[in-house]
C-alpha cells in the first residue's frame, strides 16, 4: 500500500472540487481551475492540517474564480501584488519622505520573507513570524510598528479585491519591550555637551553655521523649517518667528521602486500644527541682526547679483540666493564638528531641536506650550519623545529631593525616640490633612489657570 494512500473522501458541490485525507494525516483538496488548450481539466491541489482549512482554501479560491482575480493571484506573488500597491495608491496618499521610508521598510524587511508567497498562502503565523525576527533583530520599535502598519494597509486592499477573506495582521501581538532591553540613545545634548558646542560656535564664526545652530537649539525649529525661513518672516522688532514652510525631498522613482532622483524643493511643513508664529528669545534676535548684517557686507564685499538679505530671500541662502540642501548642511556642519573635536558626542541638527524641549522640561514648563513652540500635533509626543532626560538631570532631581528632607528633618537623622521639634510636628492629624487638602486645591487651581491661558 502507497505511502500517501487516501483513505477518506468528501464529495462537494459540482464545480467546488473534492476533499481528501491521506494516510499521513494531511488533508488535500483538489479543484478544477479552467482548461488548457486542448479541452483537458486544469486542477490545483491545496493542502492543509484538516478538512476545515482545505475547505476554506477551496471555498477562497472558488470566489476568487468567480471573481476573475484568480489569474492576477496565479501570474503575481506577493511581493510584486504589494510593490504595484505601494506605486499606485500608497505613494499618492503621503508624503514623498514618507513614502520613501514605506518603500524601504518594504524592500529591508518585507520582500525578503513573503515576497515569493501567494497572498493567499500568508496566514497570522508567517506575519507573526516575520515581527518575531524583526524584534529577535534588535529593530527598533518604531521601524517594527511601521512595518506592521503597511503590512495591514496592503491585506486590507488584498480583501477589497476578494484576493483573501480575512487579514493575517489584525490578530498580531507586538511585545510590550521590543527593542530587547536596549537603552534608547539620548538624542538631546546634555548640560555639559551644550557648554561645549556653544563655545565652539562662538569662536568658529567662518559660515552660516552658528547662526543656524542658534536658531535650531534655542527656538526648536526643524532643520527643514529653519532652511526655508524668509527674512520676512523674521519680526525683530516684536522678537518672534512665523513657520510656513519646509525644505523637503520630492523623490522620484521607477516602475520598480528604485529612486532615480532627489530634488530638494520648499513644501508644504511636517503637519498642519508645523505652522505657527512663536516668540524667539534675545540670543536668537541679536545672532539673527548680526548674521544679516555681515550678509550685507559679504553681497557688497563680493558684488554678488543675488539679493541676500531682501524679505523674501532665504535667511540660509546660498551666494546665489537659492536655498540650501540638508546634504549640504550636514557636510559643513560635520566639518565643523571635527574642526572643534566635538565629533565624538554624535551631535545631529534634530538633536538641537530635542535640546531645546528639554530646557523647557527641566524648567518645569507646561507640556502644552512645549508642544505649541514645537509645532506638535500630539502633546504625547512632546512628553514621550522630545523629553530625554540623563544621568545628570536625575543626579540634580534627587539632590534637590535630599535638600528638602534636610530642610523640613522628615527623616530624624539621630534616630533618636525623642519627641521632635520640627514644624510638621506642630500640627495635629486633623489639621495635616486640612492643610494637604488646601494646597492640592491651590494647585489644581494654578493647573485651571494655566489651560485657560493656552486656549485665550
Amino acid at each position: 500500500m502507497a505511502k500517501n494512500k487516501v483513505v477518506n473522501k468528501t464529495r462537494r458541490a459540482n464545480g467546488e472540487g473534492s476533499i481528501c485525507q491521506r494516510k499521513d494525516g494531511r488533508w488535500i483538496g483538489v479543484v478544477s481551475v479552467g482548461y488548457d488548450e486542448n479541452g483537458k481539466a486544469i486542477r490545483k491541489t491545496v493542502y492543509g492540517k484538516s478538512q476545515t482549512e482545505v475547505a476554506k482554501k477551496i471555498a477562497d479560491m472558488t470566489g476568487r474564480l468567480n471573481n476573475n482575480t484568480y489569474e492576477i493571484m496565479e501570474k503575481k506573488n506577493c511581493g510584486e501584488l504589494m510593490l504595484d500597491w505601494l506605486m499606485v495608491f500608497k505613494k499618492s496618499s503621503v508624503s514623498s519622505r514618507t513614502f520613501e521610508g514605506n518603500i524601504r521598510n518594504f524592500k529591508l524587511h518585507i520582500l525578503p520573507i513573503i515576497g515569493n508567497m501567494k497572498v493567499y498562502d500568508i496566514d497570522t503565523m508567517t506575519i507573526q513570524k516575520l515581527i518575531n525576527n524583526m524584534v529577535d533583530g534588535g529593530y527598533a520599535s518604531d521601524t517594527i510598528k511601521k512595518n506592521k502598519h503597511i503590512l495591514g494597509q496592503f491585506f486590507d486592499y488584498a480583501i477589497d479585491n476578494k484576493w483573501i477573506s480575512v487579514n493575517p495582521v489584525s490578530k498580531i501581538k507586538l511585545k510590550s519591550q521590543d527593542r530587547n532591553n536596549k537603552k534608547e540613545k539620548y538624542k538631546a545634548l546634555t548640560p555639559e555637551i551644550r557648554k561645549k558646542f556653544l563655545e565652539a560656535l562662538n569662536k568658529d564664526e567662518a559660515n552660516f553655521i552658528k547662526p543656524l545652530c542658534i536658531v535650531l537649539m534655542f527656538s526648536g525649529l526643524r532643520i527643514g523649517e529653519a532652511l526655508a525661513l524668509k527674512w520676512s518672516n523674521v519680526d525683530f522688532e516684536n522678537k518672534r518667528l512665523k513657520i510656513e514652510q519646509a525644505v523637503t525631498q520630492d523623490v522620484k522613482y521607477n516602475d520598480k521602486g528604485d529612486i532615480l532622483k532627489r530634488i530638494t524643493v520648499i513644501g508644504e511643513t511636517k503637519t498642519t500644527c508645523s505652522v505657527r508664529d512663536i516668540p524667539i528669545v534675545d540670543i536668537v534676535v541679536e545672532v539673527l541682526k548680526e548674521y544679516k548684517d555681515k550678509q550685507k557686507k559679504k553681497q557688497k564685499a563680493e558684488n554678488l547679483d543675488a539679493e541676500l538679505t531682501a524679505p523674501n530671500s532665504f535667511v540660509f541662502a546660498n551666494n546665489d540666493g537659492s536655498v540650501r540642501t540638508y546634504s549640504g548642511c550636514r557636510v559643513i556642519f560635520n566639518r565643523f564638528l571635527k574642526r572643534n573635536k566635538l565629533m565624538e558626542y554624535d551631535i545631529h541638527f534634530h538633536g538641537l531641536r530635542h535640546t531645546f524641549s528639554n530646557m523647557l522640561f527641566e524648567m518645569n514648563e507646561n507640556p502644552k506650550v512645549i508642544q505649541q513652540l514645537l509645532g506638535h500635533r500630539d502633546v504625547k509626543t512632546t512628553i514621550t519623545v522630545y523629553n530625554s532626560v540623563d544621568n545628570e538631570y536625575i543626579r540634580q532631581t534627587t539632590d534637590k529631593l535630599n535638600e528638602r528632607i534636610k530642610e523640613n528633618n522628615i527623616v530624624n537623622e539621630s534616630n533618636s525616640t525623642e519627641q521632635d521639634d520640627s514644624p510638621a510636628t506642630q500640627f495635629t492629624d486633623d489639621e495635616l490633612d486640612a492643610l494637604f487638602e488646601k494646597l492640592m486645591k491651590e494647585r489644581e487651581e494654578r493647573k485651571r489657570k494655566r489651560e485657560k491661558d493656552l486656549e485665550m
